[in-house]
């Protein structure tokens, strides 16, 4: 049986659902991207299916916080201001008709162009349609009207303009200068400047309207007016310190200060971060991010200033909050989701926060939050020594993650600690061990005698033959008996004609007759035909232990024949 037909409604709901999902992930990839390039690609599929459905063009009808297509809301914002169809709806776009026979790169092109128009960065002498039209698309059309019709929305074209035109009105009167000449600010005072940014939202700022110079300034304030914008900032509510209403007064100001200000407005907003940190606030740290991401997304302008108040996490005082914080019950996934959703660029600085995290678990959380980000951990190789044996078991999944990771693990072997040096040796897999072989080799002339011993069992399990020559040259050290014998049996268990000249050696210099009775026995599980003199001499003894006698006479049994 076939697959039921689409109807109407249903592929209308497609091409609905495969818009969001490339007006989404413009936000986070840049043009040409594999991901954007799927997400076209479905839609373009989406918009085929349509058109075989119904035999019609896609026609998208344009309102101010909403994109219908016939009784379908594809898109929808919660207001106006937030909408991705809002630059085309002031521009008097009412409709844009995607025809059949439309192909994919041209369906990319004027998303890319949608994209544009909405972070504000066309070319300069284009707007929206003067652009589209300049383009010359064959299979997209735009219905333009001097007034795009909104009464769907209960909202009037003439009160969307008149929305855009008060927020540029602001933003000038905020901005201006003296008409004099003279270069000097227009006077605002900090408590009007406050009331009038607190109470109007101003419009997304381009990169022209972040010229510093122009912009007002704290310089010239008296100290009493600082400390009372200060006290402001940093009212209580409750009886539970500073709150979120400071953060986004600051967040407000840094769109508009000039370059010599932003310093101490960071300064403001870091003191602010870590005061909500310390107090628990998650619920209000997480909406604020979100907030001022959602902020970045809608003007390209922004995005510095989200990248430097994010950054701030990372800085000393709030670095030190987030990992106390991890140390209380509970608080681990709070802090890791407030940290999943600041941007990537703002990641790479809190490798400084793994290595002062209290526990190992939070230090695993962190390290596999940042892989899952795509932030290199390649810091680990050179503050190896900062880790512990507790940290082997999350830096494992490093460790596996590929050749990459071989470096780490070297550096791991080299760790000024005795202890960790070991059980890292229990961790290691045949992989490793090729990997690894000469830093392991370097290890059975190791200081600590346990990691001579778990390298030594190690080399020997997997069979590495190269460790033959680092064994003899150690029988010339001193060490205990017990070792010693382990070498021995070492170079018995790998073979081979130094090992079994190393081992004929010592057993005819071997005084003590524990250790020549275990030569023997190694003798004999080597096979060495060269020690049957050796061997039958001391057998053959009349006086000679009876141990060692009965060693010799059955390593001469395992003895290979003389060819």
């Amino acid at each position: 049986m076939g697959l039921p037909a689409l109807s109407p409604g249903d592929a209308a709901t497609e091409v609905g659902h495969a818009l969001n999902k490339v007006l989404g992930a413009y936000r986070f990839y840049a043009e040409g991207h594999a991901a954007l390039v799927e997400v076209q690609q479905r839609l373009s599929e989406a918009v085929r299916r349509y058109h075989e459905v119904t035999s019609e063009a896609v026609v998208l009808h344009v309102r101010s916080s909403a994109l219908l297509l016939g009784d379908v809301v594809l898109v929808e914002s919660a207001s106006a201001k937030d909408s991705v169809t809002r630059p085309l709806f002031l521009e008097g776009v009412q409709e844009v008709l995607l025809q059949p026979g439309l192909d994919s790169e041209e369906l990319s092109a004027f998303l890319g162009m949608w994209h544009r128009a909405i972070q504000r960065t066309l070319p300069p002498e284009y707007d929206f349609y003067t652009w589209f039209w300049e383009r010359g698309f064959e299979d997209i059309e735009l219905v333009v009207a001097e007034v795009p019709a909104s009464a769907e929305t209960g909202e009037s074209a003439q009160a969307e303009a008149q929305l855009a035109e008060r927020e540029e009105q602001l933003f000038a009167e905020l901005t201006r200068r003296q008409a004099s000449g003279s270069g000097r600010r227009r006077p605002v005072g900090h408590d009007e400047w406050l009331a009038r940014l607190e109470a109007e939202v101003l419009a997304p700022v381009s990169a022209q309207d972040l010229v510093r110079s122009g912009a007002p300034a704290f310089a010239g304030a008296s100290d009493t007016e600082l400390a009372e914008l200060r006290a402001l900032l940093e009212r209580e509510r409750g009886g539970e310190g500073v709150h979120e209403r400071s953060l986004w007064v600051v967040w407000g100001l840094l769109a508009v200060c000039r370059e010599e200000e932003r310093s101490e407005l960071l300064a403001w907003m870091e003191e602010l971060l870590s005061g909500l940190v310390s107090n628990g606030r998650w619920a209000e740290l997480s909406q604020v991010v979100q907030g001022m991401t959602r902020d970045a997304r809608a003007s390209g302008a922004r995005t510095p200033d989200l990248y430097a108040v994010t950054r701030l996490f990372f800085r000393e005082k709030t670095r030190f909050a987030l990992a106390q914080a991890t140390a209380q019950p509970g608080l681990l996934l709070r802090v890791l989701e407030l940290l999943s959703a600041l941007p990537r660029d703002a990641l790479q600085g809190a490798t400084d926060l793994l290595f002062e995290l209290p526990s190992p678990e939070a230090r695993g959380a962190l390290a596999k939050l940042l892989v899952r980000r795509g932030i290199s951990l390649n810091i680990l190789v050179a503050r190896a020594s900062s880790l512990g044996e507790a940290d082997l078991d999350w830096v494992q999944f490093l460790r596996e993650s590929g050749p990459e990771s071989l470096p780490l693990t070297a550096a791991l072997l080299g760790h000024p600690r005795p202890e960790v040096r070991a059980a890292l040796l229990s961790r290691l897999s045949p992989r490793d061990v090729e990997a690894q072989r000469s830093p392991l080799l370097k290890l059975l002339a190791d200081p600590a005698v346990g990691v001579r011993g778990a390298a030594l069992v190690l080399l020997v399990r997997y069979g590495v033959d190269a460790a033959v020559g680092p064994l003899v040259s150690r029988l010339d050290a001193r060490m205990e008996l017990r070792e010693r014998m382990a070498v021995l049996r070492a170079l018995a268990d790998l073979g081979g004609p130094i090992a079994g000249a190393a081992l004929r050696s010592s057993f005819e210099r071997a005084q003590d007759i524990e250790l020549k009775t275990h030569c023997a026995r190694c003798i004999g599980i080597l096979g060495d035909p060269r020690a049957r003199p050796l061997l039958e001499a001391v057998a053959n003894k009349l006086f000679a232990p009876r141990n060692l006698k009965q060693a010799c006479r059955e390593a001469l049994a395992q003895l290979a024949p003389v060819g």
